[in-house]
């Protein structure tokens, strides 16, 4: 019997394969993985909270809020992704478009709320270079798959197209990397280029952010291999060309995120002399130039080079005239900043 008031008259004619019959829940592994993923979330809450007490700020609170909202998304990255969670025994958390259970609440909290509250707090401190950025994302990789793969072996999800999953390492597809990891850092990007958007009768929305970037990511990255995934009678090699585009397309928004970051960065710089950078400091290096510059002027200074003992009385007065007849202050002191 239908759980619908209205019988719509017809089934739903959508093209998603069923999901594998046969899989239990696997209740220890789900516990195993609830404990470890509410530990690390109970660690980040008490650091946030922190953050509360001594700088009077909310936001990773607000942040991990907002990842635990973005939830929501879950059922829909599972229909268009071939994601299945057993049903039997499963402890459901959710359950709107299709079930989820309880270990991806702490999973969304750390993914799209205190990970992108972490990068921002990197960003602010304007240190930022490609080549940190993408060290980065190689890391977030390796600890993405470090995750999943011992996950998959417990069978407490599947990845499950019709025929080979393409692009997978243990049944853990390879796209879903660049599908995961550029909502979190599209969602630090816009808090750290408009920090002060999200106030005053703003300020409710920023739970939101998390939610949206999570959202718009997944479908701008995922929608080449969603598309073939679900399309009947694809070949092998189509299916290959939709997970090669869509990690094509993950690999340009994160290229285009992090010189967005570097720009405002630089941006920052500029309007801060005093803000720490990622390079040395001009003053630090050499400065050839200038201080052929200052010898030339020293040279042709006749309160330094031409005054004798006799004009020593006029001293002050050659050095009121000319100032840099003594050469540059140290290091550079007093030059404009860079």
């Amino acid at each position: 019997m239908s759980p619908w008031p209205v019988d719509f008259g017809a089934p739903a004619d959508f093209n998603a394969p069923p999901g594998p019959d046969g899989m239990v829940f696997p209740l220890t592994a789900h516990l195993w993985a609830d404990t470890v993923l509410w530990l690390v979330v109970g660690g980040l809450v008490g650091f946030a909270l922190a953050e509360l007490v001594r700088r009077r700020s909310a936001l990773g609170l607000v942040l991990m809020l907002g990842g635990g909202l973005a939830l929501f998304n879950e059922p829909v990255d599972d229909i268009l992704g071939l994601v299945w969670h057993p049903r039997p025994g499963q402890n459901t958390v959710l359950d709107t478009i299709g079930p989820v259970p309880m270990w991806g609440l702490p999973t969304y909290i750390i993914f799209f709320g205190a990970v992108p509250w972490l990068l921002l707090r990197e960003f602010r401190k304007l240190q930022f270079t490609m080549r940190q950025f993408w060290i980065g994302i190689g890391i977030t990789f390796v600890l993405d798959l470090l995750i999943e793969l011992p996950l998959l072996a417990t069978d407490l999800y599947t990845y499950y197209p019709v025929g080979d999953v393409p692009m997978s390492i243990a049944g853990f597809p390879l796209y879903w990397l660049l599908i995961n990891t550029t909502g979190p850092i599209l969602c630090a990007a816009i808090l750290f280029a408009a920090p002060g958007y999200f106030r005053g009768w703003r300020a409710p929305l920023l739970v939101l952010v998390p939610v949206v970037a999570d959202a718009a990511c997944s479908i701008a990255v995922g929608l080449p291999v969603y598309t073939v995934l679900h399309t009947p009678g694809v070949s092998e090699p189509v299916r290959w060309a939709g997970a090669l585009l869509s990690c094509l397309i993950g690999l340009v928004i994160l290229d285009a995120l992090a010189r967005f970051i570097l720009n405002h960065t630089r941006s920052l710089r500029d309007q801060s002399p005093e803000a720490p950078s990622a390079t040395p400091s001009p003053r630090s290096r050499p400065r050839p130039a200038l201080a052929r510059a200052a010898s030339a002027l020293r040279d042709r200074s006749p309160s330094v080079d031409r005054r004798g003992a006799g004009d020593a009385e006029c001293g002050h007065e050659a050095d009121a005239v000319h100032p840099g007849s003594r050469g540059l202050p140290p290091d550079g002191a007093g030059l404009p900043g860079p």
